[in-house]
């Protein structure tokens, strides 16, 4: 996973700068070509741009679960009895697998849905975009079956997963620093 998850991250890099570049001409053509009188139209931006954006969202939900980067209140967790907070952890991430299999569902509908229609302006089958909500509900199971996999395999405490090892350098640099 983690290796599909490097890959996943380099793609959804480029799909970032594509969108800034999508997004700049755009931008240059409606105000400062238009100023200049010169008529260029690029309709196709704001389709790319949000096609590129609902992919990188979903693929980016799904390779954050794998370090537990999900947004999530953690107090609550972190003042419960370790192995209070420790079960409300492994809860709530049986909770969000539930979710993410509803999403699944709910993401092959929208793609059966688009199979019969095109985006207005480039033409793209909608099943392509509305393939993100599926491919990415199956990153986040599969990289939160991970994380818990890993947890368990190493003992760490689940309360603690999300926490980086660049954090806690930085952190421990910082004490240093104040002694």
């Amino acid at each position: 996973m983690d290796r599909l998850n490097g890959w996943l991250v380099k793609l959804c890099g480029l799909a970032m700068i594509a969108m800034v570049a999508s997004v700049t001409v755009g931008i240059l053509i409606r105000f400062i070509f238009s100023h200049l009188s010169m008529r260029v139209s690029a309709p196709w931006t704001e389709e790319v741009s949000r096609y590129l954006m609902i992919w990188t969202v979903f693929i980016g939900a799904g390779v954050a679960s794998r370090t537990g980067k999900l947004i999530g209140v953690e107090a609550l967790m972190l003042v419960l009895p370790a192995w209070l907070g420790r079960s409300v952890k492994y809860v709530s991430h049986v909770v969000s697998v539930a979710f993410y299999i509803l999403l699944c569902w709910v993401g092959w509908q929208w793609l059966e849905f688009g199979q019969s229609q095109t985006s207005p302006v480039m033409l793209v089958p909608l099943a392509v975009v509305n393939t993100a909500m599926l491919c990415g509900a199956m990153l986040l199971i599969l990289n939160t079956a991970a994380l818990v996999l890993e947890v368990r395999l190493t003992g760490r405490d689940i309360r603690h997963a999300n926490v980086d090892d660049e954090m806690e350098t930085a952190l421990e640099q910082a004490k240093e620093l104040q002694q």
